[in-house]
């Protein structure tokens, strides 16, 4: 409303010199910046000028009966105060550290916070008070801890072995090297290790078989006893039918 009022002002004063305005059809002569009107001029007094209240400023030469309010830098706008307000100036805005000012015509009124950088990416410009932080990914080869890109480890050129390639987001990972010699001796030792486990298992194959095969001693000869008296008996059976067919055939 005061900066309408102070532009139709400013419009009236066409018909004026530039250190005058115009009310009530009179010429009246302005008051200085940090003043505001306190009585208009008439045909027999000049114009009667008061200073502005702290809050409130006028930074030009006016005609104005109040002073204009200053502007608060408002935090929840991503605002801070970097220049207090006097009567002669407005309040300078600016943005708070990691924001950056996007309504900034005369005075920064709103700002946003600065982008992050994804895994991956670089800070290619970092942001300033009035330009957001502008990302690109890394190039290949290389990884981001978000801020910068580091090359990968180059294990072959630590004379070391690559267990994991590198990524974007991270660095490769790399393992000593296992010497010839070394791998033979190992690679020997579990040759000879599998080499007795099979012989052990052999010969427990074997002894299981000749257990399962082995006729007791006992057994033996209770057997041997039997098959000598059914022979025996057998052959007192025949004697004593060879006498009876003799006889009869007499």
């Amino acid at each position: 409303m005061l900066l309408v009022l102070f532009m139709n002002i400013v419009l009236c004063m066409a018909a004026c010199n530039n250190a005058e305005y115009e009310i009530n059809g009179e010429c009246c002569p302005m008051c200085d910046s940090g003043k505001r009107v306190y009585k208009h001029c008439d045909e027999f007094t000049s114009t009667t000028c008061d200073s502005c209240r702290t809050g409130t400023y006028t930074h030009i030469p006016n005609g104005l009966t109040e002073c204009l309010p200053c502007s608060v830098c408002d935090t929840s706008n991503g605002l801070r105060e970097k220049q207090a307000c006097t009567v002669t100036s407005d309040t300078v805005c600016g943005p708070l550290p990691g924001y950056y000012c996007i309504d900034s015509l005369y005075n920064c009124k709103r700002a946003k916070k600065h982008s992050s950088c994804s895994p991956g990416q670089y800070i290619n410009q970092t942001g300033t008070e009035f330009r957001d932080t502008v990302c690109d990914h890394c190039p290949a080869g290389s990884y981001s801890n978000v801020t910068f890109c580091i090359l990968h480890t180059d294990c072959e050129s630590l004379d070391k072995t690559t267990i994991r390639e590198g990524t974007d987001t991270t660095d490769a990972e790399c393992s000593d090297r296992v010497s010839s010699s070394l791998l033979t001796v190992i690679l020997s030792v579990c040759g000879v290790c599998c080499i007795v486990i099979i012989v052990i298992i052999v010969q427990k194959n074997i002894k299981e078989k000749r257990g399962l095969n082995q006729v007791p001693t006992q057994d033996l000869a209770n057997l041997q006893c039997q098959q000598e008296n059914s022979s025996s008996n057998a052959r007192e059976q025949q004697q004593s039918h060879f006498p009876a067919e003799v006889s009869s055939i007499q």
